[in-house]
């Protein structure tokens, strides 16, 4: 071994007297890490194609044609924002789809999730038939949305549904209604097939969320004398903070895209009373022909999902720094 005129360098003789160990082991070094690069690119490429080509592109897309005037067929016209006011300054039906989706929004929040919060704790400190209750909590998310509109389709009928028939059994004959008619409840009708179905998705997030509690917080809260309603409130809601936002982010973003099951029993009517977003441009776009003004609702559904994200993290990152 000798030095070389650099007195930080060390020269290694190669196998035979000659020197090149030391670039040897830098061109394996750098073979190495082109190899490791070449395998996380393989790896990402497949999903940055599918996420590019399925949501990226239709985005942008769906910006261009909001600001043209076409039917499909015919040659487009550019005409600005002019679908944008349009819906909010001479549509008469689109304020109404808007708080049609706020109202489908706000059951979410007011009723499903603070029921899928109540069954996951109730399944939670459940010690017999645990798995059982988690299953079938979880059965309707699986059913067909198709199968779900029909089944409550038949539930509302007014001539012969169990839901009118009950009513007049027990004597409350003023609450028989033409359920998917009736403007003053046919909203009503076409949410809660929603609320119910969906339940058990966000009561398994949460169950699961409650489990990643440490068994020793809960029992150093019975040992110092709390009730079940104490380590719910101040132990259990403080711990799954995250699910809770994840659960608040996916049903207030599910309720603008509703489409299936309202779509199912009343086509939106009467009128637009059971009209949401999803409904109205799909029929602005592929029955009236309107691809613009279709697409430029699709951007109005974007936007609002964009706003209560940010809205729901912004709520919850506040909340954390206050912690």
């Amino acid at each position: 071994m000798r030095a070389s005129g650099n007195p930080f360098h060390v020269w290694f003789p190669g196998p035979h007297g000659k020197g090149g160990t030391m670039v040897q082991k830098n061109s394996n070094r750098s073979r190495a890490k082109r190899g490791k690069w070449i395998f996380s690119i393989s790896f990402h490429l497949p999903s940055f194609i599918l996420y590019t080509v399925f949501l990226i592109l239709p985005m942008f897309a769906s910006l261009y044609f909001s600001v043209l005037k076409w039917d499909g067929i015919t040659t487009a016209k550019f005409v600005g924002v002019k679908n944008f006011v349009d819906l909010f300054t001479n549509d008469r039906y689109f304020i109404k789809v808007i708080l049609n989706t706020v109202k489908s929004m706000a059951a979410g929040v007011c009723i499903q999730l603070p029921l899928a919060l109540v069954l996951a704790y109730l399944v939670y400190r459940t010690t017999r038939g645990f798995h059982f209750f988690q299953s079938v909590y979880f059965v309707p998310v699986v059913i067909s949305a198709t199968v779900i509109g029909l089944m409550f389709s038949l539930f509302f009928n007014p001539s012969f549904g169990p839901v009118n028939a009950f009513f007049e059994a027990v004597g409350l004959k003023g609450w028989i209604k033409n359920w998917l008619t009736d403007p003053g409840v046919v909203l009503f009708s076409v949410i809660m097939p929603g609320i119910w179905q969906y339940i058990g998705y966000h009561f398994i997030i949460l169950l699961a969320g409650m489990q990643s509690i440490p068994r020793e917080i809960i029992e150093s809260a019975y040992i110092d004398g709390a009730n079940s309603t104490d380590i719910f409130f101040h132990i259990v809601i403080p711990n799954i903070k995250g699910m809770i936002q994840v659960c608040l982010v996916i049903c207030l973003t599910g309720a603008i895209k509703t489409f299936d099951i309202p779509y199912l029993m009343t086509q939106g009517g009467p009128g637009a009373e059971s009209t949401f977003l999803s409904i109205y441009m799909y029929k602005e776009a592929f029955v009236d022909s309107s691809i613009g003004r279709g697409t430029a609702v699709a951007v109005c559904m974007l936007v609002l999902a964009l706003a209560v994200t940010f809205l729901v993290n912004g709520v919850f990152a506040f909340l954390n720094r206050k912690d």
